[in-house]
């Protein structure tokens, strides 16, 4: 029988991440403890999606209610933006830093194993997820060097490729705006398709079929070594365009390839995950043909 403090412990807890930067606003994560007991949870930070314009953490909240219920910590990150904060990409991607190395400190407090704190974004929100590990163009070094790696990135039609961002990739005047004035040098940083080869860290990365910035992905997987793209798996939903994975059925479908990607990487997952519907994203085996 599970007592009423175990419920309580189950609420959604809300900390302010980044408390030691006084001269930065507050920035909260809403975290979703892990609904099965333990000290060896896997967890999961998700970013936003809203071209580091606009957004909200909400956007993941079912994703991380379903992670909960199958023993996995949520993280729903709140950071900066240029509607709220008028900042540009580089601060968003110091906050998913910060995020990430909180996480690491105050694992113990939510019975989170350190080895397995993954990132999860969709879009933007993919870019400032991997850009927090695999560029070091903001004034954060990367996680830090005395922070282990996320064990797993998890992009959702990610935006990858700065330096060659244009409309008809689907990018807003505004969001082609906050590109340009990051400056050439910081944008070539941040750009993420030439740092997919890192092969410490395995990655999910799935887009709709129908999506523009899926071009740039295919280019960026068939330019690694052969090596390397060992460590990246991409996925395609079949006639979908960007953001697909918002709505049902391909949230709970994206939902589930995530969790048993985290489990094939070995994280512990308390649930049975549905398998029926898996098919309807087909890996990319040979994005360079």
């Amino acid at each position: 029988m599970i007592s009423s403090g175990h419920f309580f412990r189950w609420k959604p807890v809300s900390v302010i991440y980044n408390d030691d930067k006084t001269q930065q606003p507050a920035l909260r994560m809403q975290i979703y403890p892990a609904r099965t007991e333990g000290s060896n949870h896997p967890a999961v930070l998700f970013f936003h999606g809203g071209g580091w314009i606009t957004g909200s953490p909400d956007q993941f909240k079912w994703f991380a209610k379903r992670f909960a219920a199958c023993g996995i910590v949520a993280a729903l990150v709140e950071y900066r933006v240029h509607s709220r904060h008028g900042t540009l990409p580089d601060r968003a991607v110091d906050d998913a830093s910060t995020a990430y190395r909180w996480m690491q400190r105050n694992h113990a407090r939510f019975g989170v194993n350190p080895a397995h704190i993954a990132l999860v974004g969709g879009s933007a929100g993919a870019h400032v997820a991997a850009a927090s590990t695999l560029s070091c163009a903001g004034s954060n070094d990367c996680t830090g060097q005395d922070t282990k790696p996320p064990f797993a990135l998890g992009l959702l039609n990610p935006v990858l490729e700065l330096t060659v961002a244009n409309e008809s990739q689907g990018y807003t005047k505004e969001e082609l705006l906050l590109i340009d004035a990051l400056g050439p040098s910081k944008a070539a940083e941040l750009s993420l398709g030439s740092k997919l080869a890192r092969a410490d860290i395995p990655k999910l990365v799935i887009y709709g079929s129908l999506d523009p910035l899926l071009p740039t992905a295919y280019q960026a997987v068939s330019s690694q070594v052969e090596g390397s793209r060992d460590s990246i798996q991409l996925l395609i939903a079949a006639g979908e365009k960007h953001g697909f994975f918002n709505n049902e059925p391909w949230r709970t479908i994206v939902g589930n390839a995530l969790m048993e990607f985290f489990r094939s990487q070995g994280a512990n997952l308390d649930c049975e995950l549905e398998t029926n519907d898996a098919t309807r994203l087909q890996k990319a085996s040979d994005p360079g043909a």
